[in-house]
């Protein structure tokens, strides 16, 4: 890779990996040794072979081959040129601004990347857009580029928290909706507000998300944007044992559900991909709100017909984190409604996931079913005590190791 390349997919500075290059005795920061040990983690045992071999290799001649100083020297080349000051002192071209939004789209849509390149790619993309805003004074220019900056930022508060750092992610998620406030995009401040709401949830904080939601509401537009707070809200009504609230607030949500038929919301359409609602992840809030009030009938009913919209999308096209989650709300369903196997069934993908496929939304999701395992009826089932024992390795096993 070049310095640049390589200092992108472990998102840090290009300066960082110039400097390692130009002083190969550096001993990196903590920080930083953490990064490539994860680096190194997701290699192909393959790649990893040739990597410690290499490391060997250096270590019996004292330093490093004759092909490697060309090859830093090609990399420093390349990496200078790309950044020289003329080509930085020019105006911003708007297809520069172009190929940013479409790498952000592109992100957005991706289903197939781990949570540490989906961070480092938002990174790098947020941090290509703040060089740019630096270099334009035009207003059109700026609310397109503080955009892309917000829904980097947006991007990587909700990667952030699959990491397991939450307060880092909520700092994120109020960053971004700064952002969307200044470019005056308002669905993509309602779509951060509703990141709030989310993390508020996770962290039990159901008052602090009802905040959010009736701020975000006072600037979403009709529609989806309206209908994603709405379902995200029933969660927070829920956590408050208020299973009133919920059934009203899903109904109110329906409405928008028509609304939105005939009102195209621009975030979803322009960007999508993770930025877009749609009809799988409505019924995934609802199936988790009517879990949060021991419903299990009702909480079946919503985790299927996500799960049925899932299904019905291309192979390639599957959010697999989004469905390992409904699988496993599915499993608590079923556990409330006395139905072991159909836990055991709805499990079954998730408990084989490889640890590169597990989050901390799925490990969350998990302690829930630990729960109710350990609860009537299921204390002294035998059965029901093998199926919470392989919970506990799963988690064990997803702990040991960094989450990417």
């Amino acid at each position: 890779m070049t310095n640049e390349g390589f200092a992108a997919w472990l998102g840090i500075a290009v300066r960082t990996v110039a400097y390692w290059h130009s002083r190969p005795g550096t001993v990196p920061g903590s920080a930083n040794q953490e990064l490539l040990d994860v680096a190194v983690d997701r290699l192909s045992d393959a790649a990893r072979s040739r990597f410690f071999q290499h490391i060997d290799g250096v270590a019996r001649k004292g330093g490093a081959g004759g092909g490697g100083d060309l090859g830093d020297a090609v990399s420093d080349a390349a990496d200078a040129v790309a950044h020289d000051s003329l080509l930085s002192s020019t105006g911003v071209p708007h297809d520069s601004i172009e190929t940013l939004q479409q790498d952000m789209g592109v992100l957005a849509r991706s289903v197939g990347m781990t949570a540490f390149d989906t961070f480092s790619s938002a990174r790098r993309l947020r941090d290509d857009a703040r060089a740019l805003a630096d270099r334009t004074r035009r207003p059109g220019d700026l609310a397109d580029l503080f955009v892309v900056i917000g829904q980097g930022a947006a991007l990587m508060a909700s990667t952030a928290f699959d990491l397991g750092h939450w307060n880092e992610s909520a700092t994120l998620a109020r960053a971004a909706t700064q952002y969307a406030d200044l470019a005056g995009h308002a669905s993509l401040k309602a779509w951060t507000y509703g990141l709030q709401m989310t993390l508020a949830n996770w962290r039990n904080e159901p008052d602090t998300a009802i905040s959010y939601f009736g701020r975000a509401m006072r600037v979403a537009p009709d529609g989806e944007p309206k209908l994603r707070l709405r379902y995200i809200a029933s969660r927070s009504h829920a956590l408050l044992d208020d299973p009133v609230s919920v059934a009203g607030v899903l109904d109110a949500a329906q409405r928008d559900s028509e609304a939105a038929e005939g009102r195209p919301d621009e975030l979803a359409v322009t960007t999508g991909g993770e930025f877009a609602f749609g009809a799988a992840r409505a019924a995934a809030c609802a199936a988790a709100a009517w879990l949060d009030l021991r419903n299990g009938e009702q909480a079946a009913k919503y985790a299927g017909d996500a799960l049925r919209v899932y299904q019905a999308l291309p192979a390639a096209r599957r959010p697999h984190s989004q469905i390992n989650g409904t699988n496993i709300d599915m499993a608590a369903a079923h556990l409330h409604m006395g139905d072991k196997d159909g836990a055991t069934e709805a499990l079954r993908a998730v408990l084989a996931l490889p640890p590169q496929g597990r989050n901390v939304s799925l490990t969350g999701r998990l302690d829930r079913i630990e729960h109710l395992l350990n609860e009537a009826p299921w204390s002294g089932d035998a059965e029901a005590r093998q199926l919470g024992e392989r919970i506990a390795e799963w988690r064990l096993e997803t702990s040991a190791r960094p989450l990417v």
